[in-house]
């Protein structure tokens, strides 16, 4: 499980649902949460603010997600 599937089930939140509230393109998260695309900059960064975490704690530095 990564951080981010972590942080979405704590709030019950779907991908659909974190794509609107955080204002990034669903096509693209799912494909970051499915690992076939890694987050640049302005996703992580907006990721982070919305479930207000530092991006470190949800990304590694390559853009992928941190596995808990």
């Amino acid at each position: 499980m990564t951080k981010l599937e972590y942080l979405k089930k704590q709030l019950n939140l779907s991908s659909a649902k974190l794509s609107l509230a955080a204002g990034i393109n669903y096509t693209l998260l799912t494909a970051i949460e499915r690992g076939e695309r890694k987050a640049y900059p302005k996703v992580k960064k907006r990721l982070a603010e919305f479930f207000n975490v530092p991006e470190d704690e949800l990304f590694n530095e390559d853009g992928s997600l941190k596995e808990i």
